[in-house]
């Protein structure tokens, strides 16, 4: 079993967790190794080379982003797990550490239970293309953003390192998001859905999720589901700056979906393009920006539940 620690998770929690984590795996006599990464996009590489190598255990050891490295790195180029034998494990020590919420890993002490056990599940994962082919495509297994969501992700970014360490995930995330709301604009989107049909919204905010969470707790898509091979597509359309303040307290409860102009659809493909831009993160770390298409790879990920 690999651990792979991103020590700059959650302003250095990841490290502590990890310190006591491995007391524990010692107690417990599990057989390990770690590997603490040096920067981003290192952990994608790390857990590359170990499934290549035959480890069948590789565990994320941080926040989404990290867990999102260690998925990239799960599968080749051509999108197809490298080892099926292995599966991919989370310690989740992040900053909003959404995935895990709906994994039902509530404490750190659900996960190392888990890790002992070593019961694997298939879960479904994703894969989105940005406009300009090769190269610009990667793998996620929690969620993407379109709009509000990906210009929050970006100013969380942006602000990393500034933060109180008493500041929650879910705080952060909304602070940023009534900040990126001094430039909110709703803009044309068109949405096509497996290859048929296709619909035009006015917004700027869209979320295509394979988990329930995202931004520290919020819960975009309280239907969605990990192994049913679909994807929730949560569309909002004519929504006001004072509609989404107004929104946010219901969001952490899935209240939003009762709005009128919030729907909700569910597809395997979805492309989204709209003009101008939108900004995406996928997995609580900026991606880029539509046009992009995402489609869901069933079942394509051994996971340890």
């Amino acid at each position: 079993m690999l651990f792979i620690v991103n020590p700059t998770a959650a302003r250095g929690r990841a490290v502590q967790v990890w310190e006591e984590a491995r007391r524990e795996l010692g107690r417990q006599g599990i057989a390990f190794a770690e590997h603490v990464t040096g920067g981003p996009g290192e952990a994608a590489g790390v857990a590359r080379a170990a499934f290549s190598d035959g480890v069948t255990r590789v565990v994320a050891v941080g926040g989404d982003g990290t867990l999102n490295e260690v998925i990239n790195g799960y599968f080749d180029e051509s999108g197809r797990a490298i080892n099926r034998l292995s599966a991919v494990g989370l310690l989740p020590s992040g900053t909003g550490s959404d995935f895990r919420r709906t994994l039902g890993l509530a404490t750190t002490a659900d996960a190392l239970r888990a890790l002992a056990r070593g019961r694997t599940r298939s879960l479904d994962a994703a894969r989105i293309a940005f406009a300009g082919g090769v190269g610009l495509s990667r793998h996620l297994i929690n969620l993407a953003s379109f709009g509000l969501g990906g210009d929050a992700v970006r100013l969380v970014s942006d602000w990393r390192g500034r933060w109180p360490r008493w500041v929650g995930g879910r705080a952060r995330f909304v602070a940023a998001a009534l900040c990126a709301l001094g430039r909110y604009r709703n803009v044309g989107v068109r949405v096509s859905l497996d290859e048929g049909r296709e619909l035009r919204v006015e917004s700027n905010l869209i979320v295509v999720a394979n988990g329930r969470y995202a931004g520290g707790g919020m819960m975009f898509a309280p239907g969605a589901e990990l192994d049913d091979g679909l994807l929730d597509v949560v569309l909002t359309d004519g929504v006001s700056r004072l509609e989404i303040v107004r929104e946010l307290s219901r969001v952490g409860r899935g209240g939003h979906l009762r709005n009128p102009k919030v729907s909700l659809v569910r597809a395997r493909a979805v492309t989204i393009e709209s003009d101008p831009p939108l900004a995406v993160e996928v997995d609580g770390e900026p991606a880029g920006q539509t046009p992009a298409r995402l489609s869901v790879l069933p079942g394509a990920v051994r996971f340890i539940v």
